[in-house]
């Protein structure tokens, strides 16, 4: 499946309004929002490693304009294995993220097992970089992302399964 979207220039042109990534057929899979405290990604539906790393690119973009040290990736609401995307991530995305200001990296997993086994690859290849946990809950994630310092050094990986 093929990710639309419009130049990434355009897209943080309207930053810090809501930001919608949708598929060719329209269906939406990410909606990037500003919160007081964190950038929250929401996923929606079937993601795909080509999705994924769309996303991260639109992030990039976002937090150089609108410098944010936490993320809060939810991926409740999918399905899908986008493991694939992990070399990336760890190679490209992450130096690229930290060094634009990411600190705090929490993410919920998905109920779906493909995309839960995608994100403890993740975590495990990006730990001890920076701070990352994985969550079961929003509610838990939201609060340690509330309480993550920003000044303290990555942790040492902790499965959260």
């Amino acid at each position: 499946m093929n990710t639309y979207f419009c130049e990434y220039s355009d897209i943080a042109a309207i930053w810090p309004h809501p930001v919608l990534l949708k598929h060719e057929q329209g269906d939406v899979f990410l909606m990037f929002t500003l919160k007081k405290a964190y950038i929250e990604a929401k996923w929606f539906g079937h993601i795909t490693a080509d999705d994924v790393v769309t996303a991260a690119k639109v992030y990039l973009e976002l937090i150089r304009k609108h410098p944010n040290p936490k993320l809060l990736n939810d991926k409740t609401a999918v399905s899908g294995d986008w493991e694939e995307a992990n070399d990336w991530l760890e190679y490209e995305w992450l130096p690229q993220a930290m060094k634009a200001g990411l600190k705090c990296f929490a993410h919920v997993y998905s109920h779906n097992l493909f995309s839960r086994l995608s994100a403890r690859d993740l975590y495990l290849r990006i730990i001890p970089n920076i701070q990352m946990e994985n969550f079961l809950s929003r509610r838990n994630a939201k609060q340690w992302l509330k309480n993550c310092n920003v000044d303290a050094k990555p942790n040492e990986p902790t499965v959260i399964f």
